[in-house]
């Protein structure tokens, strides 16, 4: 598999927040971190998980009044990708 740099640099950002704090915010993503996201997500490299919480008085889900937060974490497939670039460095 051939990533280009950007997206190599990217899968072992978002390795190092997952093993870090269980994941890379989306928020945390630049503007020209999202093409290569995209394709890390699409060949199974990297998950975009969303998380929703509940308001702590009851009231409305986040999710129904349109708050969201996604989480890129690892996929096995991305661990193993990483290791064979290692491997040929």
């Amino acid at each position: 598999m051939t990533l280009s740099p950007a997206e190599e640099a990217l899968l072992r950002t978002v390795r190092i927040s997952d093993e870090d704090h269980g994941g890379l915010a989306g928020h945390e993503l630049t503007p020209e971190e999202y093409e290569p996201m995209t394709k890390l997500c699409d060949l199974g490299l990297v998950e975009g998980l969303g998380e929703y919480g509940e308001a702590p008085d009851g009231e409305e889900d986040e999710r129904a009044m349109g708050a969201t937060a996604l989480v890129y974490r690892i996929t096995g497939r991305g661990v193993a990708v990483l290791q064979s670039l290692a491997d040929r460095a």
